[in-house]
């Protein structure tokens, strides 16, 4: 696998990208389409059935994004106490989780002067990932 870094660090998954979303999302005009065209019982089922494909495959995305987010900021207050043996209270309520999820890319060389740059600075978390100097991976996103 190629090494990870600023450039490369988005992930796609293609099942997801480039197969389950688009079918859902032009599975609802054709399912309408089909609709107006033959107004049937089957035609009302096939709506019903394409708006809910399509709202499980957005919550079911949604529900692991979120997970991740929670994962991501237990991860960087273990980390960041593991380094300076502080709380991460003081400097997350003044951080986005943008920025802190930036910040979890930063290495552990870096992350503390990272921390409080971002914060006093108010970085945007595209500047905190470009500022990255050793990319620390996570290759076990969503």
């Amino acid at each position: 696998m190629k090494a990870q870094n600023y450039s490369n660090h988005v992930r796609i998954h293609p099942l997801f990208h480039y197969v389950g979303l688009p079918i859902s999302l032009l599975m609802i005009p054709v399912s309408v389409i089909n609709l107006v065209i033959d107004f049937s019982f089957g035609s009302i089922i096939l709506v019903m059935t394409s708006l809910l494909l399509h709202l499980l495959t957005f919550l079911t995305r949604s529900y692991a994004k979120k997970n991740q987010d929670r994962i991501i900021l237990s991860e960087m207050r273990l980390r960041y106490y593991l380094l300076t043996g502080d709380s991460f209270s003081k400097l997350e309520s003044r951080l986005t989780f943008g920025q802190i999820a930036a910040l979890r890319f930063a290495s552990d060389e870096e992350l503390v002067s990272m921390a409080k740059d971002a914060a006093s600075l108010g970085l945007s978390s595209e500047s905190i990932k470009k500022n990255i100097q050793y990319w620390n991976p996570d290759n076990m996103r969503v």
